[in-house]
């Protein structure tokens, strides 16, 4: 009997050993995919880190830009000049501009423009850089269906900001 409880104590003793055994195989594999898991995360939050700072980078960047066209800029006190700069733009990069008139109000233009694509849109970049503060309200590109296909027509609403001091 004596030698009988040896074998049921040694049987219970190699089965506790065995459980032990599983339990760490299973718990290292558990802890091996919570690791992936974490460093993917990790990874995740470098990532979104850095976009954050170039997103931020960017954002002072461009209000310094727009402070800098603003601060930089001068309301029109004489739209006859203001006109001129807008048809020697066009001129600049031949342009053809087809008609010119005055909007609701004296400082917007209404203009009717046609010519290559790409000189239209170093128009509207010269635009950007007259010493007046302006601003584009309205543009509505199509192709010119009389003309080769290099040559677009666009109608432009431009207005001037008004100097009333």
């Amino acid at each position: 009997m004596n030698k009988n409880l040896y074998l049921v104590f040694a049987g219970v003793l190699i089965a506790v050993c065995l459980a032990l055994c599983a339990g760490v195989w299973w718990t290292t594999g558990e802890l091996r995919t919570y690791r992936e898991e974490y460093e993917a995360l990790e990874s995740d939050r470098n990532n979104s880190n850095e976009l954050m700072a170039q997103l931020r980078l960017r954002n002072n960047s461009l209000n310094q830009i727009n402070r800098l066209n603003i601060e930089n800029a001068t309301a029109a006190s004489d739209f006859v000049e203001f006109f001129s700069q807008v048809r020697q733009a066009a001129d600049s990069y031949k342009v053809n501009i087809v008609s010119m008139t005055q909007g609701s109000s004296e400082n917007i233009l209404q203009l009717q423009l046609q010519g290559n694509y790409y000189s239209l849109a170093h128009v509207f970049a010269k635009w950007r850089t007259m010493p007046f503060a302006s601003r584009m309200t309205s543009l509505k590109i199509r192709r010119d269906s009389t003309s080769p296909e290099s040559l677009v027509e666009a109608d432009v609403i431009i207005e001037a900001m008004r100097s009333d001091g």
